[in-house]
């Protein structure tokens, strides 16, 4: 482990929770330069978590710049990583020149300032309200029909569920499997886009909606038996649906 990588994602990493976790895990295998070579399953086991969760968070890391992935650079084969350890110190002090300039900026309006805020202060209930009311209506006109949201996804090339890490980080949070999340996005898939009782239902966040669902078993999929999960009956026929049309 090197105490300088570790120090430096403690300081200036800009994640939390399991993004921040599997860094410093990723920290814990590296030298001062930020590189090492774990493999999956290793990072996965040192996280607690399962491989294919690890794997979105890699690559949210990726996405964000502190962690570099060169496939099959590494020693036998293994994907290199290196932690990005100068993108992290500029993210830092970027911050505070911005801090800094808003300090030198003030000094001379200052004044000047005085009057514009007494007046925004003088009716604090209509400011207060308006932006409220806005949120409602912009929130109302983003709202959409399940199958008016999937088009869009397929539109942005992006992925329904599978790169929803915040399902995934509460599923490996609690130790439900990732084939019962599975079933159950397949479960409300055909709720919303063939059942004709809900495919004109609408919501502004699809995603938050699936995790409700997961979060209350609305299918009854499984229940738990001590610190385990098990499939229900009808989590047992849905996984029998499941493999008969593969």
């Amino acid at each position: 482990m090197s105490v300088k990588t570790m120090g430096r994602v403690w300081e200036f990493s800009q994640h939390g929770g399991t993004e921040l976790l599997m860094l410093l895990a990723m920290a814990d295998f590296s030298d001062d330069d930020g590189r090492s070579y774990p493999s999956v399953t290793t990072l996965a086991k040192k996280c607690r978590m399962k491989p294919r969760n690890c794997r979105y968070l890699l690559r949210a890391l990726e996405d964000s710049g502190e962690l570099s992935i060169v496939p099959n650079a590494g020693p036998r084969g293994a994907n290199l990583y290196r932690i990005n350890l100068d993108v992290l110190g500029m993210q830092h002090s970027a911050g505070v020149q911005s801090l800094a300039g808003v300090q030198h900026s003030a000094a001379t309006p200052a004044q000047d300032c005085h009057k514009p805020l007494q007046r925004i202060a003088a009716k604090p209930l209509v400011n207060h309200q308006e932006p409220s009311e806005g949120k409602k209506r912009r929130s109302r006109s983003a709202e959409k029909t399940f199958a008016e949201w999937i088009d869009d996804v397929r539109a942005s090339g992006e992925k329904p569920i599978s790169d929803y890490l915040t399902v995934w980080s509460y599923c490996e949070s609690i130790g439900l499997p990732t084939e019962f999340v599975e079933l159950a996005w397949l479960k409300f898939r055909d709720r919303y886009s063939s059942d004709e009782s809900y495919k004109a239902k609408k919501y502004a966040d699809w995603r938050r909606t699936f995790l409700n669902a997961v979060k209350e078993n609305w299918f009854r999929l499984w229940y738990r038996n001590g610190d385990a999960f098990l499939l229900t009956t009808a989590g047992q026929q849905a996984e029998l649906e499941t493999r008969g049309a593969e």
